[in-house]
């Protein structure tokens, strides 16, 4: 909060959208990795049938999530918020670079391997979602409020943009040989894009 000055009237804030913008962006990005995995399961069910990867997927992200957030929470008076943000952003963008990558070396192929690195990933985006929520709400919450609202917004709307930019790669490569793996692999990269 910005204290009035001697007239009492309060001072203009300079850069007040672009900071908005920013953490609408971050605040997007955030989540856009972990729901774009959500958001390609059919391409999952279809290479690993016998493996429930509907349910798993979700079973792996919860407890590292919540394990990670524990001892975060728990040393929070020793931990650079900064650089927890930080690592995990830098750890989501891996991460995404690695759904990509294992897609490609496996060429679409099923297997065990490729469904444990797929489960390793999912893990890596519990440690980074609970690295990035708490320490970004921690340290927007010493600014402006606007700048928490529009973090909160960038959240839930990563979900909205994830599932219509999935809807429109499934029509677009509805009728094509191999469609579903074309359409997971165009979407892809647009959850690394986001960073």
């Amino acid at each position: 909060m910005v204290p009035p000055n001697e007239n009492g009237a309060s001072p203009k804030l300079e850069g007040k959208h672009a900071a908005i913008i920013v953490c609408w962006l971050l605040g997007n990005g955030c989540l856009f990795p972990w729901n774009s995995m959500l958001t390609i399961e059919d391409y999952y069910v279809y290479l690993f049938p016998r493996y429930h990867s509907t349910r798993v997927l979700s079973l792996v992200y919860q407890p590292f999530a919540l394990v990670t957030i524990a001892l975060l929470a728990y040393n929070e008076a020793n931990i650079n918020t900064r650089r927890r943000n930080l690592s995990g952003y830098i750890l989501f963008s891996v991460s995404s670079l690695a759904v990509l990558v294992l897609d490609l070396a496996t060429s679409g192929r099923g297997g065990l391997g490729t469904y444990i690195g797929i489960c390793v990933t999912a893990a890596a985006f519990g440690i980074s979602d609970a690295h990035v929520q708490g320490g970004m709400v921690g340290d927007l919450s010493f600014m402006q409020p606007e700048l928490v609202q529009s973090f909160l917004a960038g959240l839930a709307a990563s979900g909205a943009l994830t599932s219509t930019l999935r809807i429109f790669t499934k029509a677009v490569f509805e009728n094509s040989k191999n469609g579903l793996r074309k359409g997971a692999s165009s979407f892809n990269p647009f959850s690394y894009l986001q960073f």
